[in-house]
């Protein structure tokens, strides 16, 4: 499970199973997931990074999700400045999508 918070009432979860890609941008990474069985959610959580680190940074996330940790992986959480690698440098736009659609 993938932690992300950008202050005291803004976070998400993401499960590991459920992440489909990690984008990578100029000072940033997204990871964008959808919520299982529930197919008409959608999620993305993003993190500002210091130039040049991203690469280093979506590697990092990618090995977190490879080691099968069972537990809760922080990547970034702005309120108490914890981070999964030293390239980021705060928790960005955090997405939670339903399509009512379906």
């Amino acid at each position: 499970m993938l932690y992300f918070q950008t202050g005291a009432d803004d976070a998400v979860v993401i499960p590991g199973e459920n992440v489909l890609a990690i984008d990578v941008a100029t000072t940033s990474v997204v990871v964008y997931a959808n919520a299982g069985a529930h197919a008409n959610v959608s999620l993305s959580a993003a993190v500002t990074v210091t130039a040049g680190e991203e690469e280093k940074v979506a590697k990092a996330i990618a090995q977190e999700l490879l080691n099968g940790s069972s537990g809760l992986i922080t990547v970034a959480d702005d309120d108490n400045s914890e981070y999964l690698h030293a390239g980021i440098t705060a928790c960005g736009t955090l997405t939670v999508d339903f399509d009512k659609s379906t």
